[in-house]
């Protein structure tokens, strides 16, 4: 069963991955490939140190692989999500 997660991703200008030239610390869609999650959507904020995904997958574990670039780092709140039904 395949679920929806809305994930957002806030963190300090100190610790951004931009500003510290930090590359493997970015979640991407090429990470989210090799977590085997499909990136829906991804939304950046950068004057807040902001980011937002919506992702698709079918476990929890596979979500936290995707995230597992920024957990040393970031503070990841993750919300399952459905899409709204008229």
């Amino acid at each position: 069963l395949k679920m929806l997660f809305h994930v957002t991703v806030d963190h300090s200008p100190e610790t951004c991955p931009i500003v510290t030239n930090s590359p493997e610390k970015r979640i991407t869609a090429e990470g989210a490939a090799k977590a085997g999650v499909k990136l829906v959507l991804a939304l950046g904020a950068r004057a807040q140190h902001c980011t937002i995904y919506v992702v698709e997958a079918e476990d929890i574990n596979r979500l936290y692989d995707f995230l597992n670039p920024a957990l040393s780092w970031a503070k990841c709140d993750i919300m399952p999500v459905r899409e709204m039904q008229d």
